[in-house]
């Protein structure tokens, strides 16, 4: 029996390798659980910024459409003038003339006015009295604008022409005008030449109806 020897045993080696592999394999796992949170990560920080970019976009189209808003309710403003108005000043005209036991003719009824040959308001769309209206003695220049939405200084909104006499002479000329947005009638019963002089009118009556038309709804 002293020359033979006992096997040795194998057990020892075999949980060693186990043990290497189950650390192995943590350490596999733990890696590939940190990839995976960096790429969670990653996906939620480029949702975010979808989402800002998204925000952002709607905000600026929000702001855009309220800028588009405001320039629509400035064009409304600056529109002193519209056909309800002019009605009204139509019937306004035809009461007064009645009262003054006088007869008009006014842009107001679409019609054309003439003064002593004269036609409004072709006389100032085509440049015909350029240089030749005087308000109070003064070179005054004016412009048809029967929507009162031009950016002259006296916007002339309706004119009408009229007779004092039934012998076709002594007529009388009234401008409607929006003078730097304020309700105005100048009336001329006077030529010289191609010139036209004004004054305001001192008839109460039509100032006041005019500025009631104009300053209201």
């Amino acid at each position: 029996m002293r020359g033979k020897h006992m096997p040795r045993s194998t057990k020892w080696p075999v949980f060693v390798l186990i043990i290497i592999a189950v650390i192995l394999a943590m350490i596999i796992y733990g890696a590939s659980s940190r990839n995976q949170t960096t790429k969670n990560q990653r996906t939620v920080s480029h949702q975010s910024s979808l989402s800002s970019t998204r925000s952002s976009s709607i905000k600026s189209s929000s702001n855009h459409s309220s800028n588009q808003s405001t320039s629509s309710s400035d064009v409304a403003v600056k529109s002193t003038w519209n056909a309800t108005k002019n009605k009204q000043l139509s019937d306004f005209m035809s009461q007064w003339q009645t009262e003054m036991n006088q007869t008009y003719t006014g842009t107001y009824d679409n019609q054309k006015p003439d003064y002593y040959g004269i036609s409004f308001p072709t006389a100032l769309e085509n440049g015909r009295l350029s240089g030749h209206i005087k308000f109070d003695n003064q070179d005054t220049t004016i412009e048809w604008s029967p929507n009162g939405s031009s950016n002259s200084k006296n916007q002339v909104i309706a004119v009408a022409v009229g007779q004092t006499s039934s012998d076709g002479y002594n007529k009388i000329l009234y401008l409607f005008i929006s003078q730097e947005s304020q309700p105005k009638v100048y009336v001329s019963q006077t030529t010289n030449g191609e010139d036209l002089y004004f004054t305001e009118t001192k008839n109460t009556a039509l100032e006041n109806g005019f500025s009631q038309i104009y300053t209201g709804n």
